[in-house]
């Protein structure tokens, strides 16, 4: 990567790293480019440089969490019930819970939801508006992302292997 595009790849990051540190603090929505400006310490320039509005550095934040558990989860099967891939996922967000929290607390969690159903329906590919098993996969998404969000909400108790276990035990319909 060229300095130019690296020195854009940080500011950027500075810019979505203040964002994330409004949540609970300031509806996103209400987040000024001055307040993000002074609170990354970047240009103002750089800022539209980079980004047209505060959904934008949303977005970026999205599309970044996407390569990083595509990246992650590439070579673990394609069976959305596989114990391995379910186990790297509860893992993936551990990793990343104070960002999936910050989307909680700012109130953006259909877009976290969408994101998993999104990485799901990327993994497994969609099917078509006719087919019935397509809701297959929407539950799946949706009942991931209640477990996994209650579960980084309570502190993370529990490790990603016995989270994954019992996601995989619920979903398969074990007692």
């Amino acid at each position: 990567m060229d300095k130019r595009k690296l020195a854009n790849q940080r500011v950027k990051d500075r810019l979505f790293t203040a964002l994330i540190e409004f949540a609970g603090q300031k509806d996103w929505s209400k987040v000024t480019v001055t307040e993000l400006v002074n609170a990354s310490g970047v240009a103002r320039a750089s800022f539209y440089r980079n980004f047209h509005s505060v959904e934008d550095i949303i977005a970026y934040g999205i599309e970044q969490m996407t390569l990083r558990y595509h990246e992650g989860a590439a070579g673990l099967g394609e069976n959305f019930r596989s114990r391995e891939l379910t186990r790297y996922k509860f893992r993936f967000y551990e990793e990343h819970a104070a960002l999936v929290l910050a989307f909680h607390r700012a109130k953006i969690t259909t877009t976290l939801l969408d994101l998993i159903t999104d990485c799901e329906i990327e993994a497994y590919g969609d099917m078509p508006r006719s087919s019935i098993a397509k809701y297959q996969l929407y539950y799946y998404a949706g009942a991931f992302y209640n477990m996994m969000l209650h579960w980084l909400e309570s502190g993370a108790q529990q490790s990603p292997d016995d989270m994954a276990d019992e996601f995989l035990r619920l979903v398969n319909g074990a007692p």
